[in-house]
């Protein structure tokens, strides 16, 4: 799926653990593209979710996709802040002359969330999870919670600040509408996105 997400780009909490190991989820195995194909997203929702994303590519230098190898505490900052090293597969904005195979990246814990408020739900980083991040220029995670895990044509993130979910994995899906759940964009709205959207102007 990661291989062919590629291939298809023109560009180059405080009450979610902040570390999830991805073995531990219950393994449903159920298509989450499916899922999707089953319900409706309400329409200020989609309205609501493209103008994050404007924002996420304008205050990004740098969007990455890999894998998330360790996690650890910043040693500087404030106590949920993180770093994480991630294996990159590619670079789908602001590739350096000398990009590295393995990324240090920084997250900021976005306080504060605001409740039923899902734009404000905290980034989380899991190990082994394949993420498309959008960075700033000191490869800090945009807004703290610009995180999205690579499944199926889409990328997705949790609405809730309360539990992680996985949109393949953790749950068993029957009657739920996953939009309730998650933030879900199809890779390419953010291409176009990304083309569209430059930079700001002190980024470039």
């Amino acid at each position: 799926m990661l291989t062919t997400f590629l291939l298809s780009w023109t560009l180059v909490q405080p009450s979610v653990s902040a570390t999830v190991e991805a073995q531990e989820l219950t393994m449903s195995q159920i298509d989450p593209t499916f899922l999707l194909s089953q319900f409706s997203q309400e329409k200020s929702d989609k309205q609501k979710t493209k103008e994050m994303l404007r924002r996420y590519a304008k205050g990004s230098k740098y969007v990455v996709v890999g894998q998330i190898q360790t996690i650890n505490r910043l040693s500087t900052g404030e106590y949920l802040d993180q770093e994480a090293y991630v294996l990159l597969d590619g670079w789908l904005r602001g590739k350096p002359e000398e990009a590295p195979e393995l990324l240090r990246i920084e997250k900021q814990y976005n306080a504060p969330y605001i409740d039923k408020d899902w734009e404000t739900v905290t980034g989380v980083l899991v190990e082994e999870y394949n993420v498309v991040i959008f960075l700033d220029q000191e490869f800090r995670v945009v807004e703290g919670n610009a995180i999205f895990y690579n499944d199926g044509e889409n990328l997705w993130r949790n609405k809730r600040n309360s539990n992680f979910l996985h949109p393949l994995y953790d749950r068993e899906w029957t009657t739920e509408n996953p939009y309730d759940d998650y933030v879900v964009i199809p890779h390419s709205d953010v291409r176009s996105m990304l083309q569209n959207q430059k930079p700001a102007a002190w980024l470039r």
